[in-house]
């Protein structure tokens, strides 16, 4: 059941942070990102580099790293002095609600393979686009999958559930009820993500992440599932490419 959490998000209060400032964040993002990709470009065509391997070429890879902590950096330093560590879901939660996540981490995984597997029976095979921008379709090395673990499964789940989680979620609920929240935000979450087969599966992992920020009032525990959720998703790649299982 989740928890209708209306004292935590008074409506009478006039808000310090809003709408406006997540305007401000994204602006400075698209900026920032822009200003990545124009250099590694630059940086790519002077130095003759080779990034046909995705980001497991290093021009791509510090770009890519780059850019979400520039994400991070900038909702932290426009967003989080005005919101606070309460509003943006910093705090640390109870233990209880870090032990709810491996049996959501275990039920949601068995509703996205079912999902993608709904997907697969109506549209045909999934192909994933994500292995080819992640190795170029080449199996791993042990350094290169260590570094992409470094970013795909520590960096980039604590920047995407700060910014979905901690601003998106907080600023939804200010409007909406709890179930109406986390729906709303697992589909803005979903199709951010611009790959269009993995969109169902996607829906249901940020309904996942979105019901455990919601319980917990801390976005740890969606880290901590977000974390898992992509490491079993490396893993999986590293695999299905060292078998020959996936072929680009």
């Amino acid at each position: 059941m989740i928890d209708d959490r209306s004292l935590e998000y008074p409506q009478s209060l006039p808000p310090t942070w809003g709408w406006r400032d997540l305007f401000i964040a994204l602006l400075i993002i698209a900026m920032g990102g822009a200003l990545t990709i124009l250099s590694l470009r630059f940086a790519t065509t002077i130095g003759n580099w080779d990034t046909s391997r995705g980001f497991v070429s290093p021009p791509v890879y510090l770009a890519g790293t780059l850019l979400y902590l520039i994400i991070g950096g900038t909702i932290l330093a426009v967003i989080g002095p005005r919101a606070g560590w309460h509003d943006l879901g910093l705090q640390w939660p109870n233990w209880l609600y870090l032990a709810l996540v491996p049996p959501v981490f275990i039920f949601g995984m068995g509703m996205m393979i079912l999902t993608n597997a709904g997907v697969a029976l109506i549209f045909g095979e999934i192909e994933n686009p994500q292995i080819e921008s992640l190795s170029g379709g080449q199996p791993f090395g042990i350094g290169e999958l260590i570094a992409l673990w470094f970013l795909i499964g520590g960096i980039v789940p604590i920047v995407e559930e700060l910014f979905f989680r901690g601003v998106l979620h907080h600023l939804l609920r200010r409007r909406f009820n709890a179930a109406t929240t986390i729906v709303v935000g697992a589909a803005i979450f979903a199709v951010v993500h611009f790959i269009p087969v993995l969109i169902p599966g996607l829906f249901v992992a940020g309904l996942c992440l979105g019901y455990l920020r919601e319980q917990s009032g801390s976005i740890w525990p969606s880290v901590l599932f977000h974390v898992m959720q992509n490491t079993l998703a490396l893993l999986a790649m590293a695999f299905l490419l060292a078998t020959g299982g996936m072929t680009s």
